[in-house]
């Protein structure tokens, strides 16, 4: 794996770009980095291209100035990432994951650009717009963080997002899960819970997307449960298919690509397979 830095309208952004072949590109969700799709990276790369960045102002990437107090809207994510296919040269379609706020950037992208994305897969995301309470939520959480100087206010969120069974039997998902949640910015978690207070929502929006969709989601999921999922997994269906895309992921709740990786990265897997037509086992 090597990690490449890259400018988008003068801000320094980062990602980890591994492997050859059909792109894959994976977005992380809140607030982490690219690291959260470390058992991804390692066995797609074996097949594919994976292109997994650090969204602007996590990881390595860098806010621009007023980031943090007016937020980042998903839109301005997702042309970070139309900024980071231009800079490295794909300039064909790619397969696009998006977690979480992943996921809300992944619309924007598949909306506004349509012709760069071949397969679309939402995972353990919404395409509703928050609701009053945790709008307001946000807004606060953004406030706590500047105050606080650092992401710790981030970390009431680890027991929603990781299934009883993880949290119970595998602590050393958790301890992973919460080094990368400390080690984001306070800028970070304010741009962005900014940015995810003020999105729209996109339901109506959804059978405009032409690409091969999969949704994924986790079992245990409260965030983004399984019969929410299901709903705009039948709003992307195309007329004529015989089956809705969605997978549910055994043992896992809203981290479904570190609670049970292996089921994860094979249905990803699997799925970009049929979309560049590709044949054998990854």
């Amino acid at each position: 794996m090597a990690q490449r830095l890259f400018n988008v309208e003068g801000v320094r952004l980062a990602c980890e770009d591994a492997g050859a072949g059909p792109p894959i590109v994976l977005l992380h969700g809140f607030p982490l980095d690219h690291t959260m799709w470390d058992a991804q990276i390692a066995e797609l790369q074996t097949h594919f291209r994976v292109i997994a960045p650090d969204l602007r102002g996590f990881g390595a990437s860098q806010l621009a100035d007023g980031d943090a107090e007016n937020g980042v809207g998903m839109e301005r994510y997702a042309a970070d990432v139309i900024g980071l296919l231009d800079w490295l040269q794909v300039s064909e379609p790619v397969v696009l994951a998006g977690l979480s706020m992943g996921g809300y950037i992944a619309w924007q992208v598949a909306l506004r650009w349509p012709d760069r994305i071949r397969g679309l897969i939402p995972c353990d995301t919404r395409a509703v717009a928050d609701a009053d309470e945790p709008r307001a939520a946000r807004f606060k959480m953004a406030e706590a963080a500047m105050q606080a100087g650092n992401s710790s206010p981030a970390l009431v969120m680890i027991p929603k997002l990781l299934g009883a069974e993880t949290r119970e039997q595998r602590p050393e998902v958790e301890a992973k899960l919460r080094a990368m949640i400390e080690r984001q910015s306070a800028e970070a978690v304010a741009a962005a819970q900014r940015g995810m207070a003020r999105r729209e929502d996109v339901r109506g929006k959804l059978d405009a997307i032409t690409a091969d969709s999969l949704c994924i989601v986790g079992v245990e999921d409260v965030i983004s449960p399984p019969a929410e999922m299901h709903e705009f997994a039948v709003l992307l269906a195309k007329s004529g298919d015989d089956d809705v895309a969605l997978v549910e992921i055994d043992h896992s709740g809203h981290m479904t690509p570190m609670e049970n990786p292996a089921a994860f990265t094979a249905a990803i897997a699997a799925f970009a397979k049929k979309c560049y037509g590709l044949g054998g086992t990854p």
